[in-house]
């Protein structure tokens, strides 16, 4: 029997949309993550990858690709290949003996309090300036910033509601400065009272919603402007408002609770970023410290 990948993959989208309530980066990623897939195995002629194809299409991930990414590039195509044998296409996955890579226990990277302020302060642009204020002010990722819409923005309680993984609603704290700067930016379009309109909440320059990719272009381009000489992504401006938060002394569960994380331990990995602020404050305080 010939197995139609293609045809496969159109039924999968579909089933990731109804029954997976993924997130629209999440769902981008996965059917992504499968088609480059497909379109290797195009290239080699290959139909269905065996043993040999599957050792090959590794391969070209290890010299390629990340952990993280190879990682979720290998759940997305188990899940295909696991659709496809519950619709009776297939009696085996093909990709089920590649286990995951061991994550690597690289801490997140931030900006120090000068550096962020110093990198908003160079924006002049209004849409961009509301961008980077609210990423900062809030900590969400860069596809829930993609997904928001106006009414969404709730100048007069400080709060804004963000849909993040799994279609998962939360209220989200937002700063004066980011409502400022949010306010400003739609004023500009022509929008006073933000609650009544049920529009994306930044758009591109045709006027339809601004994406993920293009606000990481958008960081990129002020980063490079402020002359910060590493790369920084919103993720890093996501960790730096959690580091952040941290070392001012805020409840982890708190924070948890405004990154959209599921579990505490996810956000348990910021504490290792702030041992020096510890050990700082044990110096000074504690009255044994100095002793030797």
């Amino acid at each position: 029997m010939t197995i139609h990948l293609e045809a496969f993959l159109n039924q999968y989208k579909m089933f990731l949309l109804d029954q997976r309530g993924l997130s629209r980066e999440t769902y981008r990623a996965y059917v992504g993550d499968i088609g480059d897939l497909l379109l290797f195995l195009d290239a080699k002629g290959c139909a269905l990858p065996d043993r040999v194809m599957v050792r090959s299409y590794l391969m070209k991930l290890h010299r390629t690709s990340s952990r993280a990414s190879i990682n979720r590039k290998l759940s997305a195509i188990k899940g295909f290949f696991d659709f496809i044998m519950s619709r009776g296409g297939l009696e085996a996955n093909p990709f089920s003996h590649v286990r995951s890579l061991r994550k690597q226990e690289d801490l997140p990277r931030f900006l120090t309090p000068e550096e962020i302020i110093d990198l908003i302060e160079k924006v002049d642009d209004l849409r961009d300036r509301a961008v980077l204020e609210l990423c900062y002010s809030t900590g969400v990722r860069v596809g829930e910033v993609e997904g928001m819409n106006c009414m969404d923005v709730d100048g007069a309680a400080g709060f804004i509601l963000v849909t993040g993984k799994g279609s998962k609603q939360r209220r989200v704290p937002v700063g004066r400065r980011a409502l400022g700067a949010l306010f400003a930016y739609l004023r500009s379009r022509g929008i006073d009272d933000p609650v009544y309109s049920p529009e994306p909440l930044f758009l591109n320059t045709r006027g339809r919603r601004l994406t993920s990719r293009s606000i990481r272009r958008i960081v990129d381009r002020w980063a490079a402007t402020a002359a910060l000489n590493r790369h920084i992504s919103p993720h890093v401006i996501r960790h730096t408002f959690a580091t952040h938060l941290l070392d001012a002394g805020a409840d982890l569960r708190a924070i948890q609770e405004m990154l959209g994380h599921a579990s505490l331990s996810t956000t348990q990995h910021y504490t290792h970023l702030t041992v020096d602020k510890l050990m700082d404050v044990y110096d000074k305080a504690h009255p044994k410290a100095k002793e030797e």
